[in-house]
């Protein structure tokens, strides 16, 4: 490793040897997806290695030809950033958690080592040798903005941040050996936590904040102790002949899975018909171990289990079995993570039907029904409409008139031809009849 800063202790009970410019390595506890991340020289030269929180499936994520240590998951667990001696110089580099995707985030001819991020993610501290020796430095995620925070002629080294994100613990020789300080997260407000004649080094925060592991020498050999966070009530924690370093805490996850957008296909269902049940469901801690269908068919005094296997993303499919027409069914999506936390989503129902169409028995007959009176209606309108209409009586009746008299008839003497009454001439003969 880079500027080999190796604190060797021959023996403390007689004296703690310190060698100027050594670094502490590290291994990165499991991150949101359940794996350790680790630095080892297996090949010939550390590289960054990633395993199963058991030690299976350790996979290989580096392949440089210079040292890449360090290794700290980021608090997602999507990126992996570690301090890397491959540019000549130690650097802080990040990685996607494939190993993909490298890339430097500082490029200084001093050395940069001991990468932490920021609970939130959107800062990265880290110890530089820039100035002359070790001081602590914060820059964004993304490399950007880079701030020294404390600026002392003694070394200041290997920051871890505070659950909260409002302070950074940190190891200094500032008083002629090693130990432990707290500053707020910008630098401000320095404040030593340890006094002690042997070396304290490498403090690491429990979950909640309230207190500080740390590993000392105090005892003649390397030993784990544990402090309030405010460097009250210092105790050992191992008490071996051998040596004990580098502590590090369990993370907590008590964040439950999210479950949302619970579908089912078909909308209803009818006797025949298996229903598909999907759901998104995601979780940001140490990732999801089971995701589960649950349904009732008896108005939720007992529950059938049905496994939910990914289909893609982060939707999950489980299947209801078809049930008998007239079943009701009610259903939800539960969810556990490896922490433990459960998650249920609201309870949906339904109740498989035999359908007419597709459309319920009961609206389908409403419908026919329905449909019926709107004929019946529109042919009585018709038939009203076409009636013959009688004509309209006047205002007042005219006085009818006399019916004409039939005219007297006689006849030519001479043809016999029948002549109306005042005819002079009979019309065939001529003869003057008057």
């Amino acid at each position: 490793m880079y500027i080999e800063r190796r604190k060797i202790l021959t023996t403390f009970a007689i004296l703690a040897v310190l060698l100027s410019l050594t670094v502490h390595t590290r291994a990165a506890f499991p991150g949101a997806n359940g794996k350790i991340a680790f630095a080892s020289d297996r090949d010939g030269n550390e590289e960054i290695y990633v395993m199963n929180a058991d030690g299976s499936g350790v996979t290989r994520l580096t392949n440089n030809a210079a040292s890449d240590f360090d290794p700290t998951w980021s608090p997602d667990g999507t990126k992996i950033a570690f301090a890397s001696y491959r540019d000549g110089n130690g650097e802080i580099y990040v990685m996607s958690a494939d190993g993909s995707g490298v890339t430097r985030l500082t490029n200084d001819p001093g050395a940069d080592d001991w990468p932490a991020w920021s609970p939130d993610g959107s800062k990265i501290a880290f110890m530089g040798y820039r100035d002359g020796d070790w001081e602590i430095y914060v820059m964004n995620a993304d490399g950007t903005s880079v701030a020294k925070l404390t600026d002392n002629a003694d070394q200041d080294e290997c920051p871890n941040w505070s659950p909260d994100g409002t302070k950074i613990v940190f190891d200094s020789d500032r008083d002629g050996d090693y130990e432990i300080y707290i500053m707020n997260a910008s630098g401000s407000g320095v404040t030593q936590l340890t006094d002690n004649s042997e070396y304290d080094w490498t403090a690491v925060w429990s979950p909640d904040g309230t207190k500080i592991a740390f590993f000392t020498g105090r005892d003649g050999n390397g030993e784990i102790y544990v402090m309030n966070a405010d460097g009250s009530s210092q105790s050992d924690l191992t008490s071996n002949p051998a040596y004990d370093e580098l502590p590090d805490w369990q993370p907590t996850d008590i964040t439950p899975p999210v479950v949302s957008d619970v579908a089912r296909s078909p909308q209803q269902p009818q006797p025949a018909d298996a229903v598909i049940v999907t759901a998104t469901v995601t979780d940001v801690g140490f990732g999801l171990k089971t995701v589960t269908l649950r349904y009732s068919t008896d108005g939720g005094a007992t529950w059938t289990d049905v496994a939910m296997t990914v289909s893609t993303g982060s939707t999950y499919t489980g299947t209801i079995p078809a049930k008998p027409e007239g079943t009701a069914v009610q259903f939800k999506v539960k969810a556990e993570d490896k922490a433990g936390n459960t998650v249920e989503s609201t309870v949906t129902s339904y109740t498989s039907k035999a359908l007419i169409f597709g459309i319920e028995p009961m609206l389908f007959y409403a419908l026919i029904g329905g449909l019926v009176v709107v004929v019946v209606v529109v042919v009585v309108v018709l038939l009203v409409v076409r009636k013959p209409k009688a004509p309209p009586t006047p205002a007042y009746a005219p006085t009818p008139a006399a019916p004409a008299a039939a005219p007297p008839t006689a006849f030519c003497p001479t043809c016999g031809t029948p002549i109306p009454t005042g005819t002079v001439f009979c019309p065939k003969c001529g003869r003057r009849i008057q």
